[in-house]
């Protein structure tokens, strides 16, 4: 690897966030020794960022995109070339584009990469059977219709519970204040565990072919290729191994597996 561009990761937005995605980065780089790794600077503020369902959800009046954005300037005064913001919401249109906007006016020269996009492109190279794709994610990334515009816009059949599933089931099982998987970062609790099998037997009565892992939360405590017999893609798993890509130019084709 001649090429080492340094990355840059907005971390803890969801407490193990930016270590899940870092560790994905360790584990899927192809490196012999040390010195063969790539080098990343992480910058964890997390009582900077407030929460971005909660922005989406008009519970706030505060755009995270603004302090986003500061972090990132912050990384690249470090060093970093290439950015990586590990949490699928702040991909909202109404945050990210605001997140561009402001890297332009402070005339920032980083790429930031786009997570949602780049999860959508790995099954559309890698996944080429897939037609019915499932989204597990946060109420924030469910109502922007993150996933599903790009999924529809590129011929995909997109896969979403109703919105009392989606409230009742996936938004609690990530952020319940007493058993959610934000409240509970050093393990996971038997509701959650309830509530997963819920999730993915919805996804596997209405035929979903793979279900995306939507939200770095999620990335945190399923660590597989398959859930209750369905194959999932691991959102910051692509993430990585696209910062993998840019940071190097080489992309770990000896870990894709074709569904």
């Amino acid at each position: 690897m001649e090429r080492n561009l340094v990355i840059g990761i907005v971390g803890e937005m969801g407490p193990q966030a930016g270590l899940t995605l870092f560790n994905n980065i360790l584990c899927n780089t192809p490196a012999r020794i040390d010195q063969e790794h790539l080098s990343a600077i992480m910058i964890s503020f997390p009582r900077d960022i407030v929460d971005r369902t909660e922005y989406l959800e008009g519970k706030t009046d505060i755009n995270p995109a603004y302090k986003i954005a500061d972090i990132i300037v912050k990384l690249e005064a470090a060093g970093a070339e290439i950015i990586g913001m590990a949490c699928n919401t702040s991909y909202a249109p109404e945050i990210y584009n605001v997140i561009l906007q402001r890297l332009q006016e402070l005339k920032s020269r980083v790429k930031l990469l786009n997570m949602p996009i780049e999860t959508c492109r790995a099954i559309r190279e890698m996944h080429y059977k897939v037609r019915r794709v499932g989204v597990m994610c946060t109420n924030g990334t469910y109502r922007a219709g993150i996933y599903e515009n790009v999924l529809t816009d590129w011929g995909y059949e997109v896969v979403m519970p109703a919105p009392e599933f989606q409230n009742n089931v996936i938004q609690r099982l990530i952020y319940d204040r007493s058993f959610g998987i934000k409240a509970n970062p050093s393990g996971v609790s038997n509701e959650v565990k309830s509530l997963l099998q819920q999730a993915f037997r919805f996804f596997r009565e209405n035929n979903t072919d793979v279900v995306i892992l939507g939200c770095t939360e999620l990335s945190v405590i399923i660590t597989g290729n398959n859930v209750e017999g369905i194959p999932v893609i691991d959102s910051t798993t692509t993430l990585a191994k696209a910062l993998i890509r840019d940071a190097c130019g080489v992309y770990p084709h000896s870990l894709e597996k074709a569904i």
